[in-house]
């Protein structure tokens, strides 16, 4: 009971002085506060709206309101016991804030910070900053080169996929029920295991369902504005789903110390050093070197590279099965008698490929809320003329960017893959196809900038040779045709009661 007072206190004088910051740092525009969104209530702002509605109805809400109300404006939105905020949806304000990253302008800050950091640490990509975030990004575009993904693309992918191939055999044969998100996960999962990390590691690990619970709770940390609370009451399992995720970035390290110690005596002796893989591991020993960042940056960056490009996949089947039309975009640009390799996979031969992988992402982003603070300890004024006092929270979603019918016209919640395409004639009549390109602003999906996504290429290659290899071998048909998907509570976009389709062999 004492520790419930004691809790309750802390909240009230934190409430307290969240509403005295607020007068006292108001945002303002021509002089003027900004507007707010229709149901705003005094003293709660929309702190109710952010509790009570689920991730998807909250990013429903700003698509809606940002086609029918406010369009490129930028609005206040307010709660309570949060800094004061604002959603950017104008392409050219996003581009000032994107190019701003670093300690005079905007960076993830103590509010994105504070509720990551149990699961994430403090050192890893995701919430670092200054020179050690610089390492940890030089790491990553090394283990992200074009060089080394072709390796992933030409002998990983064909090794790793095989698992996946005789699952979809056997399910052809007994009409077994498989769930594409899982398989697509388990795949990713494997890729990243051993490429990344010298591990041969399992969807089924306990890591997975441990990461995946914490990273469910985390990203309802960002809703509700009463999370302290909840997490000190009731977070006894969330406490040990993130003991189990430090502790496998723990063995991450700890396993890639001991291949680097017995590599070395091998040279040292003459013989062979041991089965290759670890590479991101080993480019983040031989740049950092404390272990404990290295196991938080590890976490990081199997979390982006295995997640996402997964909840991709699983959402661009989905979209096909659908609209079974543009199966072959995919299918025709498929080679004729192999695989997919990394040079076949140029949006120059298969940019129809792209187009599909590109637009289901813009409907469905695998991040699909982004937010800064603003660092510069005398605040910003933003190109609309918006002025933001230090420490302001600044919020951008990509879900509703991608349904912006500014953007993208009345069609935007139209799955249509050709938007990307770009067609000219040629003088001898032949037809030649192109991808377009749109501005990170535009299309924030990997987000843009300094902060701009490292894995974007692997994402989309990865995305097209599976979606290639799924095709080409097999039909697909979802157990149950529900209509419109919804995501779960995540802090990506992964579809809430996965993808369970029945298989059958593709009739050559």
């Amino acid at each position: 009971m004492l520790a419930a007072y004691v809790i309750a206190s802390a909240s009230l004088a934190y409430l307290v002085k969240q509403l005295v910051y607020r007068q006292s740092h108001k945002i303002t525009r021509d002089g003027k506060s900004l507007r707010t969104p229709p149901g705003t209530l005094p003293v709660f702002g929309n702190g109710l709206k952010f509790l009570l509605l689920d991730r998807q109805s909250l990013f429903d809400w700003f698509s809606k309101i940002q086609n029918e109300i406010f369009g490129f404006e930028t609005y206040e939105i307010r709660v309570p016991t949060l800094p004061p905020g604002i959603v950017v949806s104008n392409p050219d304000v996003l581009e000032f804030i994107m190019k701003k990253e670093g300690s005079e302008g905007f960076g993830k800050g103590p509010f994105f910070e504070e509720r990551s950091w149990h699961l994430f640490g403090r050192h890893g990509i995701i919430n670092a900053s200054g020179q050690l975030w610089k390492i940890q990004r030089k790491a990553g575009n090394k283990f992200f080169a074009g060089s080394h993904l072709q390796a992933l693309v030409d002998e990983v992918f064909p090794k790793f996929w095989e698992k996946a191939r005789e699952e979809l055999d056997e399910a052809a044969e007994t009409g077994k029920i498989v769930d594409m998100e899982e398989l697509y996960l388990e795949f990713t999962t494997r890729v990243m295991g051993r490429v990344a990390f010298g591990m041969d590691l399992s969807n089924s690990h306990p890591f997975s369902a441990a990461f995946d619970y914490a990273s469910d709770l985390t990203g309802l940390r960002f809703q509700n504005p009463l999370w302290k609370l909840n997490y000190y009451l009731f977070g006894q399992k969330f406490r040990k789903a993130v003991s189990i995720v430090k502790s496998f970035g723990n063995e991450i390290v700890r396993l890639a110390v001991c291949r680097r110690e017995i590599d070395d005596t091998s040279i040292h002796n003459g013989t062979e050093p041991t089965e290759e893989g670890g590479d991101l591991v080993d480019m983040l020993l031989d740049a950092v070197p404390e272990h404990h960042v290295v196991a938080d940056s590890a976490i990081n960056f199997l979390s982006a590279g295995r997640d996402t490009t997964a909840n991709s996949m699983t959402w661009v089947l989905h979209l096909l099965l659908e609209q079974p039309e543009f199966i072959p975009y995919i299918t025709d640009e498929l080679p004729a008698a192999a695989i997919h390799t990394y040079s076949s996979l140029s949006t120059t031969l298969t940019p129809r490929s792209h187009a599909v992988f590109l637009e289901t992402l813009r409907l469905y982003p695998p991040v699909p809320f982004e937010l800064k603070q603003t660092l510069n300890p005398v605040g910003m004024t933003l190109p609309d003329g918006t002025m933001l006092p230090p420490e302001s929270v600044v919020v951008w979603c990509p879900y509703a960017y991608g349904r912006s019918k500014r953007i993208w016209g009345d069609d935007a919640y139209d799955f249509r893959p050709d938007r990307w395409i770009e067609r000219t004639v040629l003088t001898d009549g032949i037809e030649e196809v192109k991808l377009k390109v749109k501005s990170a602003s535009e299309y924030p999906v990997f987000n843009g900038g300094a902060r701009s996504c490292l894995g974007r290429r692997m994402a989309e290659v990865m995305g097209v040779w599976v979606l290639g290899e799924s095709l080409r071998n097999w039909e697909f048909e979802e157990v149950e045709k529900i209509g419109r998907r919804r995501s779960r509570n995540s802090l990506t976009l992964p579809m809430d009661g996965g993808l369970k389709v029945r298989v059958r062999k593709r009739k050559n």
